[in-house]
């Protein structure tokens, strides 16, 4: 067996009598005593609460107390935990109070050395915390609920068109969290397929009563890879598009684009795009960036961003939109 192997088989065997010589585990897993002493040693290090009883009938064996899963986590492994619970807190993950907790039991059963190392590696290491409302903590519980339970829901959604909320009747089939944003793959009966919902625009939600199976082999985050690849972005008729732009803007713009690069140079790029894409969605996406950036081709391209650019100037130096608000 593998080294851990080894180790857990050690806690297993003395969680499960009152004591053990070293002789004894060395013949029950056929290694050494040498490697017996080493890997007892390993695991006291580790947080494993071990007791070694001299004499002649003495032996190694746990605490009455030692009732929980033993934690034996190197101090690499205890380190990645306490960065990713962190990384968790900030996507504005739901069960943050029962991650703390974990967390706390784990910090009790550490040793000095064990404190000491991830108090160092997390006194310098922080992540920024997105805003999350409390109803957002409480939808995300939630939808997680009716995943698991396969219950379908209703829900009050605002597609941001201007229409304001809507009601649809849904089968949750998965939770993702993307790039600061949840959102929840399921099956729209109103439109009878797949569909991808924000679950910040989610403003209200209730239980059907009725339940669902999802299908086993479906996978949210696949299907929203899937969804997201652009694949359709290259379908014919395509164009060329050539930007030029500033190098961390060039940077991001490529990382986001990248199934759709062809060729990136310095401070340049060309990106291979459908016809109908680049003039809707590309354009106003482009205009995103400001001055960052600059369309050299295609002319059909610029003169589209410069058609849009007009119509969000002239609806801001318009007072129709205002509806009744003093200017």
């Amino acid at each position: 067996m593998a080294k851990w192997d080894n180790m857990l088989a050690i806690v297993w065997l003395l969680r499960s009598r009152n004591s053990m010589t070293a002789e004894q585990l060395s013949e029950r897993l056929e290694i050494s005593v040498r490697t017996i002493y080493r890997y007892i040693d390993a695991l006291c290090a580790s947080g494993v609460p071990i007791v070694a009883d001299p004499g002649h009938d003495g032996g190694y064996h746990l605490p009455k107390s030692f009732r929980e899963a033993p934690l034996f986590f190197n101090l690499h492994e205890l380190k990645s935990l306490f960065h990713a619970a962190s990384f968790a807190r900030g996507a504005g993950y739901p069960y943050e109070e029962d991650l703390s907790h974990a967390l706390e039991k784990i910090q009790q059963n550490l040793n000095y050395k064990q404190k000491a190392y991830l108090d160092r590696h997390m006194s310098g290491f922080d992540v920024m915390f997105s805003q999350h409302n409390e109803l957002m903590h409480r939808l995300l519980k939630q939808l997680e609920q009716t995943v698991a339970e396969g219950q379908t829901i209703d829900v009050f959604y605002d597609k941001r068109k201007g229409e304001g909320p809507v009601e649809r009747r849904i089968d949750p089939y998965g939770l993702v969290y993307r790039q600061n944003y949840w959102y929840v793959v399921a099956f729209c009966h109103l439109r009878q397929e797949l569909r991808t919902f924000r679950i910040d625009r989610i403003s209200y939600l209730s239980y059907s009563g009725l339940f669902f199976e999802r299908p086993s082999d479906f996978s949210a985050s696949k299907y929203l890879q899937n969804q997201w690849s652009f694949d359709w972005e290259a379908k014919e008729p395509t164009a060329m598009v050539h930007v030029r732009g500033k190098p961390e803007v060039m940077d991001y713009l490529c990382q986001i684009m990248h199934h759709c690069l062809t060729e990136r140079v310095d401070e340049e790029a060309h990106f291979k795009i459908n016809v109908e894409w680049m003039e809707n969605k590309f354009s106003a996406f482009l205009l995103t960036f400001g001055t960052g950036i600059q369309v050299l081709d295609p002319q059909a391209l610029r003169n589209k961003m410069a058609e849009k650019a007009r119509q969000l100037a002239n609806y801001y130096e318009t007072s129709e939109h205002l509806d009744g608000v003093k200017r």
